[in-house]
């Protein structure tokens, strides 16, 4: 397995609930996300829901750019799987 994944995501907060929508042409991966991006709750909920989706733990999932944008760049370390909605 690799020993990093980086990721570019495009979040939608304030959705129905947090899922994998569909692979921009830009190579960005839209993501919805149940919470608001009130007191960084939007960002809490993008970690924990990649953390699941890799099979790692929260604090292997680091924000690298877009800590307050909608476009983020997010880097996995030690993915334990990867999930069938990646493409590197």
């Amino acid at each position: 397995m690799k020993s990093a994944v980086y990721l570019k995501v495009k979040v939608t907060p304030g959705r129905s609930r947090t899922e994998f929508c569909s692979r921009l042409d830009d190579g960005y991966n839209k993501i919805n996300l149940k919470a608001r991006p009130v007191n960084g709750r939007a960002n809490a909920e993008l970690v924990k829901w990649i953390s699941e989706q890799f099979g790692v733990r929260g604090d292997k999932v680091v924000i690298k750019s877009g800590n307050t944008a909608r476009r983020k760049t997010l880097k996995v370390i030690s993915p334990s799987r990867i999930p069938l909605w990646y493409n590197a």
